[in-house]
């Protein structure tokens, strides 16, 4: 368990001394600054968790330094109790409102000192553990919303075709029933990944052959593969197996590669899906022959915070969330995922996942 940073802001050499002594007995771990200049420079090295600021000092006092770090995006969550040796109702409503959590005043007693800066920590993590469970349960709905996408497009496109040819549908009927069963697998990863994060699951992975588990999953590209004449090649072993999560592989990792791969391959081209063991892994490949990612896209192409999307060579849209998706899942199985692109000049993309072989 990582102990929490304060940063104790006093002019006063022996103020510093006696927190610093009496925090560093209690765990925490200290930095300090002798006036709120030189607390905004030392912020921007280390970024503590909790920040005891004195109000009267040299240079800059405590409530213009409150003001600047709570105007900040990177400091203002973070709590900041005043220290003062005279604490006026005036200075206090002030303090507030620029956002300070508390006041402490000089000469302060150690228990209360202590207890309060426990109490402002257990509730800044408190909140911190609050947001990390939100910013979960949104990258979940993001998983849905994107992954879902593809078996209801496969089905779009059959039932589309079928109001025209109503043949289609009946010979469509098991392509329909593939993209039917995705949407159920990939409703049930989101609340498998879900589990895992809580910890009310572990993650049950097994040998799976892949050959016949792209094969499958190339049904409900149909639409979208005529849609740009697009040519598939397939090159993998029948007997070739991957330590895996089926449904996780084939709907949030697969289907999301293939889709990307479609969307910026430009009509008449080809893709090749390509899989072969070496030691014991197993090299799992997806190639285009597309317009290639540009730079500022691929520094960011795994990041939940960063939407990388961009239009496809048909005008296609999506949400930017594909490959942070696949980037968890395969780390999940214990694998690695590497990306070879060029945009200028085109030369498509090599997606290569390293899994764990049977």
């Amino acid at each position: 368990m990582k102990s929490d940073l304060i940063l104790i802001v006093d002019d006063n050499q022996k103020n510093i001394q006696v927190l610093g002594t009496l925090l560093s007995s209690h765990n925490y771990k200290i930095i300090v600054a002798n006036n709120g200049v030189q607390a905004l420079k030392i912020i921007d090295k280390y970024l503590p968790d909790l920040i005891l600021l004195d109000i009267n000092m040299p240079e800059m006092d405590g409530f213009e330094a409150c003001k600047i770090l709570k105007s900040q995006e990177n400091t203002k969550e973070i709590p900041i109790i005043f220290l003062s040796a005279k604490v006026e109702k005036e200075d206090i409503v002030k303090g507030f409102k620029l956002g300070a959590v508390d006041y402490v005043t000089k000469p302060f007693d150690h228990l209360e000192l202590v207890t309060r800066v426990n109490t402002h920590l257990s509730l800044r993590n408190k909140t911190l553990e609050v947001e990390k469970k939100n910013n979960e349960v949104h990258e979940l709905i993001r998983v849905l919303l994107h992954d879902i996408a593809n078996p209801l497009s496969g089905i779009k496109g059959i039932v589309d075709i079928g109001q025209e040819n109503p043949a289609i549908l009946e010979k469509g009927s098991k392509i329909l029933a593939t993209a039917v069963d995705n949407c159920f697998a990939i409703i049930n990863n989101v609340r498998k990944m879900r589990a895992l994060d809580d910890g009310k699951s572990s993650l049950t992975i097994s040998p799976n052959k892949l050959d016949s588990m792209i094969k499958e999953s190339l049904l409900i590209f149909q639409t979208k593969l005529l849609d740009k004449m697009l040519k598939v090649n397939v090159n993998i072993d029948s007997d070739l197996e991957a330590i895996l999560d089926r449904d996780l592989f084939i709907n949030s990792v697969f289907n999301n590669l293939l889709t990307n791969a479609i969307k910026f391959s430009p009509k008449n081209s080809s893709i090749d899906i390509e899989a072969k063991k070496v030691g014991e892994k197993v090299e799992f490949l997806v190639k285009d022959y597309g317009i290639g990612i540009p730079e500022e896209i691929l520094v960011n192409l795994f990041a939940f915070n960063k939407s990388t999307s961009r239009k496809g060579t048909n005008g296609e849209s999506g949400t930017g969330y594909g490959m942070p998706i696949v980037k968890k899942i395969v780390e999940m199985f214990e694998g690695e995922i590497h990306i070879e692109s060029s945009e200028n000049p085109p030369s498509g993309t090599i997606i290569k996942l390293i899994l764990k072989a049977n």
